[in-house]
């Protein structure tokens, strides 16, 4: 089959946050309800109650609180790792009806539908939407076409329509009638800021516009992408489906506290904290640093005692175990700390990476490479391998630095989780682990 002749296919899960917590509470079924940021700062899913209040995305909650407590809404505060868990679900599921997926987000992803045994995708496409419904608890929406860029319109298209599937077939996207009721706004790749330039400069507010705008004038006056989407509107598709997971280039953590924290060691915490994230984070993609920065601020919005500052560090040879990140966050924090100040918010940045899944380079004559405390790194990177396996298949941490198990409930520079729900996640195929954390 030709890869003009290919059918693409995007799932897309409905409000799915708020489908996770109504999966794992049902007492939030047909009631309103949204779900919040980090610190509980703005809201970031809406269940269709919510939207028909005209409660737009992103929020600040303290804008809507009052419309909220009035119609009776339940405000909930984020679970990122319980939508996750059950993202992977969903994900799973769809991996049994194609045979090829590319996940877009954590809630979306396109698959291939140019599948010979399956003659009516449409069928096809509710029977995939009936099984993660009845395995997962979520209800996604179908659109199929025949580019990424028609999917993504035509899945716009399933969530108002009452089946959740939608096919944009050739009569819709050649229609100057039907395309050119499509804002330029609302195509997938066209930001604000280009659906501007479009509209003041050329005249482009419509899909069909953009569709029929000259190659050479998006090429000139617009990134290549541009000119790609106006390709895959008329039906040509660019952006072919992928399962291929490109390794990250750098990886940050950070965050805003939930209250200020003044105090050095409070901040070398929630460092520490990130440090070990990120650290996590590049075994895992099996990348090594070469490259470390820190940072740490106060509030913006107090002009008159702001403070933000920022170090880095370069490793002679790239890093990847935690105890080398840690006493370069700790060197690095105590040259930028200054007292006097309540911090709100910091964060860890590693870069430059080297590629280990094929193993790491030793020196030429094979010395025995050793940490600052004196520890061999082939133990190092033993000890490591074990500690991330046991965290994952808890799904939390409970093997880190005793310097992170410090006693005491919440500290001050967690972020605020004051809407939680009371409810577990169910989720099939989580392990069991007791709770219980493990110091060395």
């Amino acid at each position: 089959m030709s890869i003009s002749a290919r059918i693409i296919g995007l799932c897309d899960c409905d409000n799915f946050f708020v489908s996770c917590e109504r999966r794992c509470d049902p007492s939030l079924n047909c009631r309103p309800v949204v779900v919040l940021s980090g610190n509980d700062g703005c809201v970031i899913s809406r269940s269709k109650e919510v939207k028909d209040m005209g409660i737009p995305m992103g929020v600040p909650y303290f804008k809507v609180r009052r419309q909220l407590e009035d119609a009776g809404a339940a405000v909930l505060s984020g679970r990122l790792s319980l939508y996750g868990e059950i993202s992977a679900h969903v994900m799973e599921r769809i991996s049994h009806f194609t045979d090829l997926m590319e996940v877009y987000s954590i809630d979306e992803a396109f698959f291939n539908l140019s599948i010979a045994s399956v003659a009516d995708k449409e069928e096809y496409c509710r029977r995939l939407r009936g099984d993660i419904m009845r395995r997962c608890g979520v209800p996604v929406s179908i659109g199929i076409s025949r580019t990424k860029t028609l999917a993504k319109l035509a899945s716009r298209c399933a969530k108002k329509s009452g089946s959740g599937i939608f096919r944009l077939r050739p009569e819709h996207y050649l229609d100057p009638a039907w395309m050119g009721g499509v804002s330029a706004s609302d195509i997938w790749g066209v930001g604000r800021r280009t659906a501007e330039r479009l509209s003041i400069y050329h005249r482009i507010e419509s899909a069909y516009d953009l569709a029929s705008a000259d190659d050479l004038l998006l090429k000139k006056n617009f990134s290549v992408q541009t000119l790609y989407t106006a390709w895959e509107l008329r039906g040509f598709p660019v952006y072919l489906i992928s399962d291929k997971i490109s390794p990250p280039k750098s990886i940050q953590v950070s965050r805003s506290f939930g209250e200020n924290v003044s105090s050095y060691e409070e901040l070398l915490e929630a460092l520490s904290c990130f440090t070990l994230s990120a650290a996590c984070q590049l075994r895992r993609a099996g990348r090594a640093a070469s490259r470390m920065e820190i940072w740490i601020m106060t509030s913006r919005f107090r002009r008159d005692n702001f403070y933000a500052r920022s170090a880095e560090r370069e490793f002679p040879e790239a890093c990847s175990v935690d105890s080398d990140f840690l006493y370069a966050a700790r060197d690095m924090l105590s040259s930028i700390y200054r007292p006097g100040f309540a911090y709100k918010k910091a964060g860890v940045l590693l870069s430059e990476f080297s590629d280990t899944t094929c193993g790491v380079q030793t020196r030429l004559f094979g010395e025995n490479m050793e940490n600052a405390a004196g520890v061999p790194y082939d133990k190092l990177h033993a000890a490591a391998g074990v500690t991330d396996a046991i965290n994952s298949r808890a799904g939390r941490t409970v093997i880190a630095p005793a310097d992170n198990f410090s006693p005491g409930g919440r500290r001050r520079w967690h972020s605020l989780h004051e809407h939680g729900s009371a409810f577990s996640p169910a989720v099939p195929g989580a392990a069991e682990i007791p709770k219980r954390r493990i110091h060395f």
